[in-house]
């Protein structure tokens, strides 16, 4: 990806950030971060579940935005080039203005979960 545009690199930054904070939240959720349920209660699961249907949102938008740069939504494109294609990525399909909005989204998922955990580990 070294010629790939910076917001590419950037939407790759953001979704690698949330990896670790995903791992915490499905650790509460399995009831095995130790400390953590204690104080489950000052956060609605009702808002967790929220901002986590909001991070499928964002991430099923970014997922599409990908497969129409790289020609996975077209259906005369077999799976056998589909690797090709994956290494001549579209740019012009890329459509920064679009990414950025992507990215912010993210963002603003990663904060939101973020806050729930600092509040779920005080």
């Amino acid at each position: 990806m070294k010629d790939a545009p910076e917001t590419m690199m950037r939407v790759r930054e953001e979704v690698e950030s949330m990896q670790p904070i995903f791992c915490q939240v499905h650790l509460l959720l399995n009831g095995s971060s130790s400390g953590l349920n204690r104080h489950l209660t000052m956060i609605s699961i009702h808002n967790l579940m929220a901002t986590l249907t909001r991070c499928v949102i964002v991430y099923t938008r970014l997922e599409k935005k990908v497969n129409d740069v790289c020609g996975f939504n077209d259906p005369t494109t077999s799976w056998r080039r589909a690797g090709v294609i994956a290494d001549r990525v579209k740019w012009g399909l890329w459509r920064h203005e679009e990414v950025l909005v992507i990215i912010e989204d993210l963002q603003r998922q990663k904060l939101s979960l973020n806050l729930m955990l600092t509040i779920l580990s005080w």
